[in-house]
């Protein structure tokens, strides 16, 4: 999207990977036939050409991942930042 911007690695930070990402998260206890439900018709609406060219245009790769899956990916999140903020010494004010 932005070929003439280097890379982290270009720019000496080897190894540096970070990403955005976005997805639905619904209250705890929601039922898991909800769930299902919901996150079939969200891989369905991910998949037609108008919302994944749409998308494509502002840079987003589409990914229609399970519930476990896109809960791990917030886990693994959590700690790496958790060791990233940590490690910077920053506060809460």
């Amino acid at each position: 999207m932005a070929p003439t911007v280097p890379t982290l690695e270009e720019t000496g930070y080897p190894g540096f990977e970070f990403n955005v990402w976005n997805g639905l998260v619904a209250p705890a206890g929601t039922p898991k036939e909800i769930i299902a439900r919901l996150q079939s018709e969200i891989v369905k609406a991910l998949a037609t050409p108008q919302v994944k060219g749409r998308l494509a245009g502002l840079g987003i790769e589409t990914v229609g991942s399970t519930p476990e899956q896109f809960g791990e990916l917030i886990d693994s999140d959590i700690l790496k930042w958790r060791k990233v903020v940590k490690a910077s010494g920053m506060k809460v004010d």
